[in-house]
């Protein structure tokens, strides 16, 4: 296993990245979006040498809120636009795969509806990224649309996608993320690791909230040795830190289960 963690992209990247080596991380979860981490404003080369030089491996994460499944085509028709130049510096920073996320239309729209309009912009998406040499992941976001005969569809119909796992995300709506885990372990490519209620979207550190910890790395760990990302939003960078402790503790099998 390789834990990373991501960029803040509301802060100065370079500093960002400072931060994620100095603290003993394997990769950064590159996200590129505004507004200090948009297009324009940082300089592809100098990040690519600045991630070599402290030796950080890199996934790329498009933004969240990009309307690929928006009921406008001309609005999907732009997300796609966004998502393929971002492809480009992905690309040329080094990062071999790259998350996309799902997005759904408004109520007025069925949910067949919704699979059809991502659909149309994930090929777009998908052939743009083959010419460009990276690899595309799927993020479901944490709506009650995102269950799993909508993921199956999608994965379905885009046979080159491939599916990350937010940890947070399939722990809402009464959904198990261990089951989510290994219905799409052979697709599985990337984790985002991070606690909640059940209820909201937290983005907590691990054991603060109703996440059963143990039996989900026990499992994780049976079949799967890739990235995982701490994705913790906190300003005190210690319960970070404290995350990654108790992750490898029980990774390695060496927690306390009092």
């Amino acid at each position: 296993m390789k834990v990373g963690f991501p960029n803040n992209p509301r802060k100065v990247i370079k500093d960002e990245i400072k931060w994620i080596a100095d603290n003993g991380f394997d990769f950064i979860d590159l996200f590129l979006e505004p507004d200090k981490s948009e297009l324009g404003k940082f300089n592809v080369r100098e990040i690519k040498s600045q991630l070599d030089f402290y030796g950080l491996e890199r996934v790329g994460h498009a933004a969240w809120y990009l309307p690929i499944g928006s009921s406008f085509s001309e609005l999907r028709t732009c997300a796609v636009e966004i998502v393929n130049r971002y492809l480009d510096v992905f690309a040329n920073v080094g990062c071999d795969f790259v998350t996309i996320h799902s997005n759904w239309p408004t109520s007025l729209f069925s949910e067949d509806e919704g699979v059809k309009f991502q659909t149309e912009s994930i090929q777009s998406i998908l052939s743009y990224a083959s010419k460009a040499g990276v690899k595309i992941m799927l993020e479901p976001l944490g709506t009650i649309h995102d269950h799993a005969g909508n993921i199956d569809r999608i994965l379905a119909l885009n046979d080159q996608l491939y599916f990350h796992a937010d940890i947070g995300h399939l722990n809402l709506y009464g959904r198990d993320p261990v089951e989510y885990l290994l219905r799409y372990k052979d697709k599985l490519m990337h984790i985002h690791l991070h606690d909640n209620n059940s209820i909201d979207d937290l983005h907590l550190p691990i054991g603060t909230g109703n996440i059963d910890w143990d039996n989900l790395i026990n499992v994780l760990k049976s079949f799967y040795d890739g990235t995982v990302t701490l994705e913790i939003f906190s300003e005190d960078k210690d319960y970070v830190l404290y995350s990654k402790k108790k992750l490898l503790e029980k990774w390695q099998g060496n927690h306390d289960n009092r």
